[in-house]
């Protein structure tokens, strides 16, 4: 069943957009179909993904970023700083660039050292206050504190062979092989966390929110550390590549922008898509009804958009083509996608003149074997019609947006709900072994969240809440024998216990998109499945899970680099875009490829 669009959503875009999404309600998809394992699992980026609207933004108000400190030795060691001019805002970026690693070293989240440690602040570059900063994170790690001057502090690695490659090849005056650092990853860099939005005295995100700032949009100041890290990358090359011989030469402005950053992210995703299911709702609610939009659009079908999607579809399969490949249980094989991808082109030839082509397209496209095909198909559509672009206001307001309990509603109404929004967990057998089989939690030696088995191992009474399946099931299974008339505040109050599930069921009713389809603490959850929805949302491309537990891919690559900014655009990237070499309408034909990438 189509879900109904939100009221608050029209007041959050044009007159002109509004108008035409009722007509497009009835195709927004069913959220059993959207948000299964298996659906959050083929999950992909899109125009509306967090990188893809911050490069809008960056490019439409011409972002200024700029190198003006660059001390750095023959050994690649030394300090980086960036003058940013963002909008109202000026920053500086401060980069201490310590010796490599050992090959194969993990760092951990109780470790003492790093390969780079970066410090973004409001003002300009002062030496002095980044010494300071820095001296808190070297005594006391991830435990120092600062003061809300600071945007965050990050850290990152370097992919060890193809950074030697790249500087290899510059210090002896030619460019390296963009081949060979596709198959290496394609980054320079990866990022080690971010560590800001109010944590150890940090700017606190909400402060962003509540102007129209440069980091009004949620995780953008997050993506913007890594936008800026995929820089440092690419300056550190140049500049190591310059202390080791007068015969140097840079980094070609097509390979910089070809370069991405690297990334890996675990477990802590899906505790946060469970925390915030508001946020989710309404992240992946301005994607389907950016779909539903694109679907709805009547025939004729202007020949270049056609044109378009067909060369958009050919790069998408290329990409896929060359992806790294995970076990068949954690992923779809990429080869099956390219195949469906390219599949998907030559029905484009045949594309119907109906009332709704594309929709036509898109249901056309089941028979080919490959749901991830279909959600590529989807969000490429989307590159067609930049007017979805309107909706990523959609995601800034659901942010600040707070679940409550209506208090006025009846034990009745919510037992309607239940039946209603979570028939997919009425239907499971809760007493199944297995369903409650994992726990997830914040471990104190790696600082980040683990799951363990509730039969093995200890701290159990620290459990992160992700039992959604579970704390329902009993809400329901208790207000099954009260009077349906007895008013939920009367409840509440008699049954404290069950607020926090009354809450989610409330907001399930008026949110679409809302909660997993999955009992998370069973066997079957694929843990994986979650991670890679919450970076499509984020905006990772190529995905692809090291085991149930890591997924690793490259953020930003074709994102235009500081001079495009200025140069007021390029194309910002997609699975499916050519890598930019000028303004917009100056494309080249080129495919997007993605090698493995590695923590």
């Amino acid at each position: 069943m189509a879900p109904t669009i939100p009221d608050w959503v029209y007041t959050e875009i044009s007159d002109e957009l509004a108008a035409e999404l009722p007509r497009a309600e009835t195709l927004l998809r069913d959220p059993d179909e959207v948000m299964s394992q298996a659906a959050l699992n083929a999950m992909t980026a899109s125009r509306l993904s967090f990188t893809r609207t911050l490069a809008r933004r960056m490019t439409r108000n011409r972002w200024r970023i700029e190198l003006t400190v660059c001390e750095i030795d023959a050994d690649s060691t030394g300090f980086l700083g960036y003058e940013i001019h963002a909008e109202d805002m000026r920053l500086s970026f401060g980069v201490f660039v310590y010796p490599p690693f050992p090959p194969g070293t993990q760092r951990l989240f109780r470790d003492t050292t790093t390969e780079f440690l970066g410090i973004l602040l409001e003002g300009p570059i002062d030496r002095g206050r980044l010494r300071r900063e820095k001296q808190q994170f070297d005594e006391h790690v991830w435990r120092g504190r600062t003061d809300p001057t600071v945007l965050g502090w990050t850290v990152a690695s370097r992919g060890t062979r193809t950074f030697d490659e790249v500087v290899d090849a510059l210090t002896t005056g030619r460019q390296p092989d963009v081949t060979s650092l596709d198959a290496n990853g394609g980054y320079l860099i990866r990022n080690g966390g971010f560590y800001g939005n109010g944590r150890m005295g940090t700017r606190a995100w909400p402060t962003y929110a509540a102007s129209d700032g440069p980091f009004s949009t949620p995780y953008h100041v997050d993506l913007f550390s890594l936008y800026l890290w995929r820089l440092v990358s690419l300056d550190l090359a140049d500049a190591t590549a310059r202390a080791r011989s007068s015969d140097a030469v840079p980094l070609e402005p097509a390979i910089r922008r070809h370069l991405g950053i690297g990334n890996s992210s675990g477990l802590g995703t899906v505790a946060a898509l469970i925390r915030w299911p508001a946020r989710l709702s309404a992240f992946v609610l301005a994607r389907e009804l950016a779909f539903a939009y694109v679907k709805a659009r009547p025939a004729p079908i202007e020949p270049e958009r056609i044109e378009r999607m067909h060369r958009l579809l050919h790069n998408a399969a290329a990409a896929y083509s060359t992806a790294p490949i995970a076990p068949a249980e954690l992923l779809e094989p990429r080869d099956t996608v390219a195949a469906a991808l390219r599949a998907a082109g030559d029905k484009l030839t045949a594309l119907e003149t109906g009332e709704r082509p594309w929709q036509t397209f898109i249901d056309s496209l089941s028979e080919l074997g490959s749901r991830e095909a279909v959600e590529v198909a989807h969000a490429l559509l989307l590159e067609l019609y930049p007017e979805v672009d309107e909706l990523e206001h959609v995601l800034s307001v659901a942010a600040v947006h707070r679940p409550t309990v209506d208090p006025g509603a009846t034990v009745g109404s919510v037992r309607a709900l239940i039946e209603q929004q979570y028939d997919w967990l009425l239907a499971e057998d809760m007493a199944a072994p297995g369903h409650r089989e994992f726990f997830w939690y914040r471990s104190e030696e790696n600082g980040e969240n683990r799951r363990g088995e509730r039969s093995v191992d200890i701290g159990v009474e620290r459990e992160t809440f992700v039992d959604v399946a579970g704390t329902v099931r009993r809400l329901y299974d208790f207000v099954r024998g009260l009077p349906p008339d007895t008013p939920v505040a009367q409840f509440l109050v008699e049954e404290p216990e069950h607020a926090l599930a009354v809450t989610r069921v409330q907001l399930a009713g008026r949110a679409p998109y809302s909660e997993i389809r999955a009992r998370v603490c069973g066997t079957d959850f694929l843990a994986s499945a979650g991670i890679r929805c919450f970076l499509s949302l984020l905006g990772i491309e190529l995905s692809t899970p090291h085991n149930g537990r890591w997924v690793r891919g490259l953020f930003f690559r074709g994102a235009p680099l500081p001079e495009d900014l200025l140069a007021g655009g390029v194309d910002e990237g997609g699975i499916g875009a050519e890598p930019a070499a000028g303004p917009v309408d100056e494309l080249v034909d080129a495919a997007l490829t993605s090698g493995p990438v590695t923590r």
